[in-house]
């Protein structure tokens, strides 16, 4: 749910200049944003929620912004609202704040997976020492196994003062997916609008595919739910104009366009004025007499669909996990998209559905992960086919960087998501299984 983007560096900042919100220049700011292929970087964002460890409550507002002082004071440069840090900017990337006070780490995007792989380490070792002072400890799970909505301790954040209120109308469980959900995400480069729209395409219509291979939550309230992915059933639950596949991504033929247009009618939850945010929930940029260019790069943040466009294109279908599975998500993310072999062929194997079988299918991960059937879709055979697909790609480009999919390889061929293997290990354990899943 950032609301920053993945710090990129990039020439498209120069179109986010005062001027009227129109389809043309909508359009104008994401082809601004292309990059030829030798500049094409891959970035994670990586979601941790936070336990007091002896009590095993989750850390609530004081105790998150006592760590972030902690961080602050050897290494990050913190973003400030009222009296409360949101934000700290880190020498390897950048921290932000969710809803319920779970940590968003965005790494710098790199050319190499090892180059990923060294930030984010970096980040876990110095969020585990301060941490560990601080007798905190995190885990890398899609959902709060422990803790109630009414146990949540918000963070106090403009963005989601705003937020809080509207998202109740528009879905049952829209403040557990605010407070109680981690998510491990990947941004892509682009080269042209064609690039941007088969990537976009791949990443919505191989979302449950995805989300099916990463799913890491079953238990919520200190039981187990009946599902491999509560984080992604939650999100089912959430405000349906601003979740799902994305817009024209289900389409037989994408038109960059119409899915920018289609975006342009999802309502905001504020406009940038002033200094400040001024709340507008439910409207939408054209009902505003001031709508901007610059408005727009907000909106974008306010929508959750599978992938999403933004400054890249980011992949949003994968619940929290290990560092290792964080590491193969990007692996796997890396091989389908920048071998164009290897795009081509993960388009034909994707699901193709329209939107009652796409939310079918959803729904079928969410309880059954791997082992979900439905609408025609074997979503076991379809992930072992995605995976050789993604090895391929990646040997193709980076002939060192497959290993990070064997294990994910392994996962997937015996059927197993990281969920049947916690409920395997700890049953209906919850203290175990956030022992199995606590990152260091």
């Amino acid at each position: 749910m950032n609301q920053y983007p993945n710090p990129r560096s990039t020439g498209a900042a120069a179109t986010l200049v005062p001027g009227a919100l129109d389809l043309d220049a909508a359009c104008d700011y994401i082809a601004a944003n292309a990059k030829p292929k030798a500049r094409w970087r891959t970035g994670l964002e990586y979601e941790l929620i936070g336990f007091e460890q002896h009590t095993q409550r989750r850390l609530d507002r004081a105790g998150v912004q006592q760590l972030l002082r902690s961080l602050t004071s050897t290494a990050g440069i913190p973003r400030i609202e009222g009296d409360q840090i949101v934000a700290l900017r880190l020498p390897y990337g950048e921290l932000t704040l969710e809803p319920g006070g779970q940590i968003e780490f965005s790494g710098f995007p790199e050319a190499t997976l090892a180059d990923n792989e060294a930030g984010l380490q970096r980040f876990l070792l110095e969020l585990h020492e301060h941490a560990h002072a601080r007798g905190a400890f995190f885990i890398a799970m899609g959902f709060d196994p422990l803790r109630t909505i009414a146990e949540q301790s918000w963070i106090h954040k403009r963005r989601y003062a705003i937020m809080r209120p509207y998202l109740q109308s528009r879905g049952g469980h829209a403040w557990d997916m605010m407070t109680r959900t981690a998510a491990t995400q990947v941004s892509l480069d682009y080269a042209d609008a064609d690039d941007l729209g088969r990537k976009y395409v791949l990443g919505n219509r191989l979302g449950p595919i995805v989300a099916a291979m990463f799913a890491n939550s079953p238990f919520a309230g200190g039981i187990q739910t009946g599902l491999k992915s509560t984080r992604y059933a939650v999100w089912l639950d959430t405000d349906p104009e601003r979740t799902g596949p994305g817009p024209g991504s289900l389409a037989e033929r994408f038109d960059l366009r119409e899915c920018v247009a289609a975006l342009l009618e999802v309502p905001v939850f504020y406009v940038e004025r002033d200094g400040g945010q001024r709340a507008c929930a439910g409207l939408r940029l054209r009902e505003l007499d001031d709508a901007r260019v610059d408005d727009l790069r907000d909106l974008l943040s306010m929508v959750f669909t599978e992938a999403r466009l933004r400054e890249y294109i980011e992949m949003r279908s994968a619940d929290s996990g290990s560092p290792r599975s964080a590491m193969a998500l990007l692996a796997l993310w890396k091989g389908l998209t920048y071998d164009d072999r290897a795009l081509d062929q993960a388009l034909a194997a994707a699901p193709r559905l329209d939107r009652a079988g796409y939310r079918a299918l959803q729904m079928a991960v969410a309880r059954h992960a791997l082992q979900a059937r439905v609408e025609g879709v074997d979503v076991h055979a379809t992930a072992r086919e995605i995976v050789a697909i993604a090895r391929a790609g990646l040997a193709r480009i980076a002939p060192s960087e497959v290993p990070r999919l064997d294990e994910l390889a392994t996962n997937v061929e015996d059927g197993v998501a990281p969920a049947d293997l916690v409920l395997a290990r700890c049953g209906y354990d919850v203290a175990g299984a956030m022992r199995a899943t606590t990152v260091a």
